[in-house]
């Protein structure tokens, strides 16, 4: 992921594109960053989940501006964050998560509130990036409660 964002980043400076240059360059910076606060360097899944932070920052800054009334610097911001929006894995379908979650119980025993812990861990480690932790935490809920 680092090297295709070093590579995007550069053409999107060449090309004088200034919404690609702020979304690859933040994105990349941001990898980097914290690949030196930890001393080391990042597989696939941790560059992939700094990339979706990344987005969301875009996404979150996008709305404030749209809320103080500043349309052109919101539409910019979330021409971003669709830009790196276009580089993570496909999420999975809303539809599959009550299965997917039902089998994830299944699998670690769970059965109550206080091994929710142990179910989200389990989703992630299967499904990694492609899933939604928010929508799984609240099927993990309702299941469990």
């Amino acid at each position: 992921m680092k090297d295709k964002l070093k590579e995007l980043h550069q053409k999107a400076r060449l090309a004088r594109d200034p919404f690609a240059a702020e979304a690859y360059g933040a994105a990349l910076a941001s990898i980097q960053e914290s690949e030196v606060r930890e001393n080391r360097e990042f597989d696939e899944a941790k560059q992939l989940q700094i990339v979706e932070k990344e987005v969301g920052k875009f996404k979150e800054s996008s709305e404030f501006f749209s809320k103080a009334g500043r349309a052109e610097k919101a539409n910019d911001l979330q021409q971003c964050a669709e830009l790196l929006m276009g580089l993570l894995p496909a999420k999975l379908n809303e539809l599959t998560y009550p299965d997917l979650v039902a089998k994830a119980i299944v699998d670690t025993g769970a059965s109550n509130m206080k091994e929710m812990g142990t179910v989200m861990a389990a989703l992630k480690k299967e499904h990694g990036t492609s899933l939604d932790m928010k929508v799984a935490s609240q099927q993990v809920k309702s299941a469990l409660s």
